[in-house]
């Protein structure tokens, strides 16, 4: 994918979420063996279980990754977004997600209605965080919030796919 063609998908996969970033900490998104390639369509029966997730960075940084789903219900009418499915904090630069602390089980996409976008954002931490607060509802989640609440600025990676539903309610996918 050339520049152009790049930051056109990225502009897509963040409208109405946020303002378009280049990434400055690479991270690979793994589901099984394959490994995710932004903007792709995936099937929800490869999403259902939680992608092992690699980051870069050096080994003395701390990051947070927050998945979210902004077009729940409906893509057109999004009406309960932002949906966050996963949040790990305290993952090790150069580490896997799996060496962080789960504070948001991961939940598999389940599109009820069109074409959804899937988000893993990855924020750069000040210091260890410990003492942030259960997650109440899923739903009207707000990553830029999040993480202005936890002074981590801006994200430092990204990663996102595509899960679709049909019209007769069956999966596209599956």
């Amino acid at each position: 994918m050339n520049a152009i063609a790049y930051l056109d998908a990225l502009r897509n996969a963040l409208k109405d979420v946020m303002e378009p970033f280049i990434p400055s900490i690479p991270m690979a998104v793994y589901f099984g063996a394959d490994a995710l390639i932004n903007s792709c369509e995936l099937k929800t029966l490869v999403v259902q279980n939680a992608p092992r997730v690699v980051i870069g960075g050096q080994p003395n940084e701390l990051y947070t990754l927050v998945m979210i789903d902004p077009d729940v219900p409906n893509p057109n009418a999004p009406h309960l977004s932002q949906l966050v499915s996963w949040i790990v904090t305290n993952i090790p630069g150069g580490a896997s997600c799996a060496q962080g602390t789960e504070i948001a089980s991961y939940v598999g996409p389940n599109p009820q209605i069109g074409v959804h976008r899937y988000i893993l954002f990855l924020y750069q931490q000040q210091a260890r965080l410990d003492d942030i607060d259960a997650i109440e509802s899923r739903f009207h989640f707000n990553v830029e919030g999040f993480a202005n609440r936890h002074n981590m600025g801006n994200p430092v990676g990204l990663s996102y796919f595509n899960v679709r539903r049909q019209a007769n309610g069956r999966n596209a996918n599956a």
